[in-house]
C-alpha cells in the first residue's frame, strides 16, 4: 500500500522538492499556462520565499522550469502576479511583447510596525519567462508605514486605459493605477466593515469582470484570502460582487454578507490566469490551511495546488453568485444506465485510483445520505434535505500524522445550499485530496485527506428517507 510520502497526485501540481504555498504570476502567453508559486526549495516548511515556476498546455501536465525569482537585498519574494505587456507600455519590450512580474519584497525591519517591511517590485522577461531581470529602480511602490502591504494583482482596465493593481493592506484592499507599470498612483480603498475579518490581515486579492450567465449583464468580482487566523477553521477565501470604475470598487451586497469561494478548509490564496484563451476566467488555489500546513505528513515535498476551475456568475435568489467548474479533467465514463432507488447502500463498480465523476441525487424531504469517496466505512460528506435547503456535514479524520496535527486537522462542520430540484455533484479524488462541486458549481468543498489510496468509487449509504440516484458516471484520471 502506498503512503502519503511516496506517491504524488496524478492531476494536481506539486513542487519538484521542498515547500510550496500560494500560486503566483498566473498568465497565459504564447500557448503556455505559466504557474509561479511561493517556494522554499531547501525545506519542507515555510521559509525564505522564492518564485518556483512551471508551464503547461493543458493545466494537468506540468513542466518544471528553473526558479524565476530569488531573494535579494530588498528581501524575499512574496506573492504577486504576471501580465503580458502587449503594447510595450513599460518601455521594456521594444521588439516584441514580454512578461512582467509584479511581486512583494519582504524583509525584516525591527521596530517598524509589525517588525517587517513589504514593498512592490517588478521583474521582466524577454524569453517567455525562462529568465528574469529585476527592474533596476525597484521598489516601484514603497512602504506606506504598515507592515502588511502585499500581494499585488494587476490587470489592464480597458475602459480607463490604465493598469490597475489590487493590493492587500492590513484589513483592506487598496487600488492603484499606472499607465506604464512603473509609476503608480493610489486611487481608493475597500474593506472596512465589509465581509469577513479575522485577527490576520487580508491577503492575495484578485479583481476581474464576469458576465452573468443567461444575460448581457456583467459584474466585478473581488477575491480575498484570510490567512493564519486563530479561529478553529483557519485560513479561507471570500469574494465580493459589485462594480468597478477603474478606481473604486462598490460592493452590491449588504456589508455584512459573507460569500465563501470554498466551504472546505483547503482552498487558499486563489488566483486567476491573465489572458486565458477565449477570455475564460480560470483559477487555481493552494490546497492547504495555515492551521496545519507545516505539519501535514510529507517527506520529499509539501504542498499542492487545486484543480483548475472555470469561474462564472449566476443570478440566484439572494443575488449574483459565483459558480465553478473543473476545467481540464477527463470526461467521466461508465454512465449509469437507469435510475436507482437506494434502499440501503450503493457503490459504483470501478477501479480504485485518482478519479473524476458526477451524479444527480433526488432526495425526498427529510432524507439523509452519506457519501464516501475513499473508505466506504468512513463518510466524507453527509447530505440532508429539509423543506427548502440542503445541509452538508463535512466529515474528516486523519488516518496519518502526529497527535498535534490530528487535533488541528480533524473536523465535523456544516454548510447549506438552497434546494432547487435534484442535487448535482461533481468531484475529483486524488492522492491526498477531495474536491466536490455541488448545485451545478454554486458550492465548492476542497479538502486534504490522509488516506493512503488515491480514491475509491462513490459509495452512497442511506441513513433515512428516500434517495433516487438519477445519474452517475465516473472515470479514472489517467
Amino acid at each position: 500500500m502506498n503512503t502519503l510520502t511516496d506517491t504524488r497526485p496524478k492531476a494536481h501540481f506539486t513542487p519538484p522538492a521542498g515547500w510550496l504555498n500560494d500560486p503566483n504570476g498566473l498568465v497565459f502567453f504564447e500557448g503556455e499556462y505559466h504557474l509561479f508559486y511561493q517556494y522554499h526549495p531547501d525545506g519542507l516548511v515555510w521559509g525564505p520565499m522564492h518564485w518556483g515556476h512551471a508551464v503547461s498546455r493543458d493545466l494537468v501536465n506540468w513542466e518544471h522550469l528553473d526558479i524565476a525569482l530569488w531573494p535579494d537585498d530588498l528581501g524575499t519574494c512574496f506573492s504577486g502576479c504576471a501580465v503580458v505587456d502587449i503594447n510595450n507600455t513599460s518601455g521594456l519590450f521594444p521588439d516584441k511583447p514580454g512578461l512582467v512580474a509584479i511581486y512583494t519584497c519582504h524583509r525584516d525591519a525591527p521596530g517598524f510596525d509589525r517588525g517587517y517591511i513589504e514593498e512592490q517590485c517588478i521583474a521582466y522577461s524577454h524569453d517567455n519567462g525562462r529568465s528574469w531581470i529585476k527592474y533596476a529602480k525597484n521598489p516601484v511602490i514603497s512602504t506606506i508605514g504598515k507592515s502588511d502591504f502585499r500581494d499585488p494583482k494587476v490587470f489592464w482596465h480597458e475602459a480607463s486605459q490604465h493598469w490597475v493593481m489590487s493590493l492587500a493592506v492590513s484589513q483592506e484592499v487598496h487600488f492603484y493605477r499606472s499607465s506604464n507599470l512603473l509609476d503608480w498612483e493610489f486611487c481608493s480603498r475597500f474593506g472596512e466593515g465589509h465581509g469577513a475579518h479575522t485577527a490576520h490581515p487580508w491577503e492575495c486579492p484578485d479583481l476581474f469582470q464576469l458576465q452573468v450567465e443567461g444575460t448581457t449583464e456583467k459584474r466585478w468580482v473581488l477575491v480575498i484570502g484570510l490567512g493564519a487566523s486563530e479561529e478553529a477553521f483557519g485560513s479561507f477565501t471570500q469574494y465580493f460582487v459589485g462594480e468597478f470604475d477603474g478606481k473604486n470598487f462598490i460592493n452590491e451586497n449588504p456589508p455584512e454578507t459573507i460569500l465563501l469561494m470554498d466551504e472546505g478548509r483547503d482552498f487558499y490564496a486563489a488566483q486567476s490566469w491573465s489572458d486565458a484563451p477565449e477570455k475564460q476566467r480560470l483559477a487555481i488555489a493552494w490546497m492547504s490551511n495555515w492551521k496545519y500546513a507545516n505539519q501535514f505528513p510529507a517527506s520529499s515535498y509539501r504542498g499542492s495546488m487545486s484543480s483548475a476551475r472555470t469561474l462564472t456568475l449566476s443570478q440566484q435568489r439572494d443575488g449574483v453568485r459565483m459558480k465553478q467548474q473543473f476545467s481540464a479533467l477527463t470526461a467521466p465514463t461508465n454512465q449509469l444506465s437507469s435510475s436507482v432507488l437506494i434502499n440501503d447502500t450503493w457503490c459504483a463498480e470501478t477501479d480504485t485510483g485518482a478519479r473524476t465523476g458526477y451524479a444527480h441525487l433526488n432526495l425526498a424531504t427529510g432524507t439523509s445520505v452519506e457519501l464516501s469517496f475513499f473508505d466506504p466505512a468512513s463518510a466524507d460528506l453527509r447530505v440532508t434535505l429539509d423543506e427548502s435547503r440542503y445541509r452538508f456535514d463535512i466529515l474528516r479524520a486523519s488516518a496519518q500524522g502526529e497527535a498535534t496535527f490530528k487535533g488541528l486537522f480533524d473536523h465535523d462542520y456544516s454548510c447549506e445550499l438552497p434546494a432547487t430540484g435534484s442535487l448535482r455533484l461533481e468531484w475529483t479524488t486524488d492522492q491526498n485530496s477531495l474536491e466536490v462541486l455541488l448545485g451545478g458549481g454554486l458550492m465548492s468543498i476542497t479538502q486534504l485527506v490522509t488516506y493512503s489510496e488515491a480514491g475509491a468509487p462513490l459509495h452512497i449509504r442511506r441513513i433515512e428517507g428516500e434517495c433516487l440516484l438519477e445519474e452517475h458516471a465516473e472515470a479514472l484520471i489517467a
